[in-house]
């Protein structure tokens, strides 16, 4: 299972990624969504890795995410929902609700587990 610190180092790559294309007006907000959901996974993973804790799939990290981080379920479901919706529905946010997951609920997310972009 990957470290902590592995974990964080993704998160960071995610979010370098995605500051490099990303835009509330971007033609690809199926990619920015996908993207932003993967940052909030790991930095999840990380907060989880730090507990000594590891998920082995999504519907098990979903439960972690519940029972250790409440605070963080409705917003960490939103982007996995619309992230999942983007992948395998071919969601495309509109910038609006774009805006929300990226500019908002990801760093609600990072700031909530003390990870600073």
């Amino acid at each position: 299972m990957p470290s902590e610190n592995e974990h964080l180092a993704q998160v960071h790559h995610n979010l370098a990624f995605l500051r490099d294309f990303y835009n509330p007006t971007t033609p690809y907000p199926d990619w920015a969504i996908t993207v932003a959901f993967y940052a909030a996974l790991h930095a999840i993973e990380a907060a989880l890795a730090g507990q000594q804790l590891h998920s082995q799939s999504h519907i098990e990290r979903r439960r972690y995410v519940r029972q250790l981080f409440p605070h963080l379920w409705t917003i960490y479901y939103r982007l996995d929902v619309f992230s999942r919706r983007a992948r395998y529905e071919g969601f495309r946010p509109n910038p609006t609700l774009l805006r929300q997951l990226v500019d908002h609920d990801l760093p609600t997310v990072l700031q909530s587990l003390g990870i600073s972009p």
